[in-house]
């Protein structure tokens, strides 16, 4: 298991002069019961092996790419990259995750996990035109970090108020176990992941009023003192890391309900686009999602990223699948 949220998105060489790469560590399991991998897991390391293939001066702007299936815990990734564009401005990279899963009949198999294209931009600082950025959506604002909570005294206010049980408590904490072993985590009281962690569903909140495309949960994200980044595609990494985290079942936990309460909920597809050359997440950043739709299937819903100067640095939208639970079989009559 990986220690820090280096080696978590770490990638190698697997072969001298080729654009393959293999990840130094197994994904992990985050915010799903089941056990299949994060899918920031295989994002991340698709984005640093990218980087590995363009010059220092060229940083990532824009990722984009579908999720083809589920991936399993006890396997490393395998990332191909493929050039398609080089400029003195940009670069493009596509790239195919794989990783070996064993079949039925107790054969392994090499199925792609994801793909992705990923564009890199030379930084134009002195030719800039315009500046400016989008606030968070809650109008009030959040606190700073260090007037918010963290998981575990939010957690413990839940469970003296009897909005939330013990067993409840440290599920969540399990599931969720990684985001603490590699970031220093505060929930935003404002929103409503800092009221209710998102998954006591029986406790209030003051956006219950609003529509569900109007209610808003934020955090505020560092990593670790002790896990130092040090480059540029290490960065991106970590930021495709922790932005991926929790967009499939925001629809749900906006509406009081559970995991328990959908028969699907996984990510389909993402976008994942830079507002600056790079993003430092040694320093205190504010992550705020919100859900914009749900229909036929599927959910729609984005995660943007701050920095404490209010300044917009990062955005990913996804797709997700958002199916009901299968119906019950009715019980044949004796």
């Amino acid at each position: 298991m990986a220690s820090t949220i280096a080696e978590q998105v770490g990638v190698d060489q697997v072969t001298p002069g080729k654009d393959e790469y293999a990840s130094t560590s197994l994904p992990i399991r985050m915010g799903n019961a089941a056990p299949i991998a994060y899918g920031g897991s295989a994002i991340s390391v698709a984005v640093h092996a990218a980087a590995k293939t363009v010059p220092v001066t060229h940083k990532v702007y824009s990722v984009v790419g579908h999720f083809h299936g589920p991936a399993s815990l006890d396997r490393k990734f395998k990332c191909i990259v493929t050039r398609t564009r080089d400029t003195r401005t940009f670069a493009t990279r596509r790239v195919s995750v794989t990783q070996l899963q064993r079949q039925r009949d107790g054969s392994e198999r090499e199925r792609t996990c994801i793909e992705l294209i990923a564009d890199f931009h030379a930084s134009e600082a002195e030719e800039t035109l315009m500046a400016f950025s989008a606030p968070p959506l809650q109008r009030g604002g959040y606190a700073p970090p260090h007037r918010t909570p963290s998981r575990q005294t939010l957690s413990d206010e839940l469970v003296r108020a009897g909005r939330m049980d013990t067993e409840l408590s440290g599920a969540f904490a399990a599931l969720f176990s990684a985001q603490e072993r590699f970031f220093d985590l505060r929930f935003c009281r404002a929103g409503m992941s800092g009221q209710n962690l998102g998954v006591a569903k029986r406790a209030p909140t003051d956006q219950d009023a609003l529509p569900i495309t109007a209610r808003t949960s934020a955090e505020w994200y560092r990593v670790r003192e002790d896990q130092s980044l040090t480059d540029h595609g290490e960065r991106s990494a970590a930021v495709a890391f922790l932005m991926d985290g929790g967009l499939s079942f925001l629809p749900l936990v906006h509406d009081h309900l559970g995991f328990e309460d959908a028969g699907a909920a996984s990510s389909l597809d993402f976008a994942l686009r830079f507002f600056v050359p790079d993003v430092d997440l040694g320093q205190w950043h504010l992550r705020e999602r919100v859900a914009h739709a749900a229909g036929v299937g599927r959910s729609y819903a984005e995660s943007r990223l701050f920095d404490e100067q209010g300044r917009l640095v990062v955005s990913m939208t996804q797709q997700s699948i958002l199916r009901p639970p299968p119906p019950k079989k009715a019980r044949p009559a004796l």
